[in-house]
């Protein structure tokens, strides 16, 4: 059994036929897809029922050989010798070096760690140095008497024997005020240290921590759905391509049928009305051709876009790769409850809001930190110029301490406020949390309906192709024996042309499915949570104790721990929550893990 709970894949030959010839390049369809044309002078088979369409062995594999030799004429034909091939493995790669969305996720984990520094900074000491220089208007440091216009500050204290003593207060000279320097300069150091605060600052680094982590399965979620998206634009170049061959196989079809008919109406052996009806089928399949070929060219500029790719300076028009794949039709076996129980373990979507919760958790008793005081230390040692001298050499010094408290008594209920806020986003969280379980089960479910509907269409299909081109081929002898009539060939290619292209599309929605499904279940790739990339190789370290994608996901907060969705339900679910008095070692003890299949994806993880 495979991590996404199928059988490895078992290829299922289509009833009736035969395994193609290797060719050098891998066919877009099935050689049984592909109509090579029957010859419009052939004659009936005086052995067979004319209206037998069962095809024989030898049948069936000139047609294999004829559709494989038409669609590596047109894959040759079209394909651009200036610019490199490109397989699904190589466009995949390319995407996560380039896909603009991987390179934001991955520049938003950087983001998120500069907040967790910035957070924890408060909880560090600050030290700073302060340095400063002022010069004053002399009027300002040695103003004048506004009674005498002078600068003497010379007063006279009454004696007891009736006379004065004069007090000089200009430093002894009785000639002027004390002197004050102009320029004062001041050199010195500040700290401060956050001693309490509520445990605002404890709460917010939890917080800043879970973001991170948050933005990681962000970057592994983002990662899973380029991948995805990827396989789908490839898929649907090679089904455009496809679907580009099938038409032109109908159109020179009617295009060799106008010209039998044409021939034949010279020769005097059909009415003209035979000429003007091939004219007007062969008008009739040009617009879709034109169609498919349009759609082949936007689906090749879709995925150039997914991966990320840049166009040539001197050829911005051209499509920088060559498309080389197929549609292969590998099977699975799947077992859509073990699919859901492994979604909900390794969805990153799931993990990276669960991390939101726990932030918003702390978010609650940062805002409840408001309640409480405020305390912190400060110091400082100072440098300054002494402003009784002339000279700014004369330079003094000293330290200053002391601690500052505060504390709110009445902030208008502004923390309520806060608090309020924070206790709804948390239950937001919640909310968004439990609507993304359901979301999760509903993508696993739409991928195994999609799956289903695809391969019971490919079953009910595949051998109508080979049955409509023996029909075709049995039609168009039957014309030229004068046993059928042209409406039938023209109706036997319309069916051929819709069984072909019915084919086709449930070929392309399967592998569509398929990758909607490893992307509901995480199944592209194989992560060890921790970075091996050039991009965010120096985010290793900090990521190295995450856990695996089974391993059990971190319980909720306080009272979500009775209301945890994925409870009981993931292979690897937390724990229901048990008090104390009540608990028992074995409903408490989680269930092993289960052993994932390890393997190196693309050199990223």
């Amino acid at each position: 059994t495979m991590p996404d709970a199928s059988l490895p894949p078992t290829p299922t030959p289509a009833p009736g036929l035969v395994n193609p010839p290797t060719a050098p390049i891998e066919p877009d369809l099935d050689a049984s897809l592909m109509n090579p044309g029957p010859a419009p002078t052939a004659v009936a088979n005086p052995v067979r029922n004319p209206d037998d369409v069962t095809p024989s062995k030898a049948t069936i594999r000139k047609l294999n050989e004829e559709a494989i030799a038409k669609i590596q004429t047109f894959v040759q034909k079209q394909r651009n010798p200036a610019v490199p091939d490109l397989s699904l493995d190589q466009a995949v790669r390319t995407a996560l070096r380039q896909n603009p969305d991987v390179l934001n996720a991955v520049e938003q984990i950087r983001l998120t760690h500069g907040q967790v520094v910035e957070v924890r900074a408060q909880a560090l000491p600050q030290i700073s140095a302060v340095a400063g220089f002022q010069q004053q208007a002399t009027t300002l440091t040695n103003p004048k008497s506004p009674s005498t216009g002078s600068t003497d500050t010379t007063i006279h204290s009454p004696l007891p024997d009736g006379s004065t003593m004069p007090i000089n207060f200009s430093g002894g000279n009785g000639r002027g005020s004390p002197y004050t320097n102009p320029q004062t300069w001041n050199v010195g150091f500040q700290a401060s240290q956050l001693i309490y605060n509520g445990g605002a600052v404890i709460a917010g680094i939890r917080a800043a921590n879970f973001v991170e982590d948050s933005a990681y399965f962000g970057l592994r979620q983002i990662i899973d759905q380029t991948i995805a998206s990827v396989k789908t634009a490839f898929y649907q170049v090679i089904l455009n391509r496809a679907l580009v061959v099938a038409q032109q196989q109908s159109v020179d079809l009617l295009t060799q049928q106008l010209k039998d008919q044409q021939s034949r109406y010279e020769a005097g052996t059909v009415p003209r009305f035979n000429v003007l009806q091939a004219q007007v089928a062969l008008a009739n399949a040009q617009p879709p051709l034109i169609t498919a070929q349009n759609n082949l060219r936007i689906s090749q500029y879709q995925l150039v876009k997914t991966i990320g790719m840049d166009y040539k300076t001197s050829k911005p028009s051209e499509v920088p790769f060559n498309v080389v794949g197929g549609l292969p039709y590998n099977p699975r076996a799947i077992n859509a409850d073990d699919s859901i129980r492994i979604a909900i373990e390794r969805s990153p979507l799931l993990k990276a809001q669960r991390q939101n919760i726990l932030a918003q958790a702390e978010n609650v008793h940062v805002q409840f930190a408001g309640y409480l005081p405020t305390v912190s230390a400060t110091g400082s040692y100072t440098w300054q110029s002494n402003p009784a001298f002339h000279s700014l050499s004369e330079v003094t010094q000293g330290w200053t301490y002391g601690v500052q408290g505060s504390w709110a008594i009445f902030d208008g209920f502004s923390t309520a406020g806060k608090v309020q806020q924070a206790k709804a986003q948390l239950k937001q969280a919640a909310i968004n949390y439990d609507n993304s379980v359901r979301q999760v089960i509903l993508n696993v479910q739409q991928a195994i309906s999609n799956l289903q509907t695809a391969e019971q269409t490919l079953t009910s299909q595949e051998a109508s192709v080979v049955q409509a081109t023996e029909a075709l081929r049995l039609a168009q002898e039957r014309l030229d024996a004068g046993a059928g009539t042209q409406l039938d060939v023209l109706n036997q290619q319309t069916q051929l042309l819709q069984a072909q292209t019915t084919v086709l599309q449930a070929r392309y929605d399967y592998l569509a499915a398929l990758a909607s499904y490893d992307l509901a279940l995480s199944l592209d790739a194989q992560y060890e949570e921790t970075f091996d990339d050039p991009l965010t190789r120096p985010e290793r370290k900090r990521f190295a104790k995450t856990t695996n994608p089974t391993a059990p996901q971190p319980a909720l907060p306080g009272k979500l721990k009775n209301q945890d969705p994925i409870s009981g339900l993931a292979v690897n679910a937390p724990v229901p929550y048990v008090p104390p008095q009540k608990r028992d070692t074995k409903t408490v003890a989680a269930p092993a893990p289960t052993p994932a299949k390890k393997k190196k994806f693309l050199g990223i993880f």
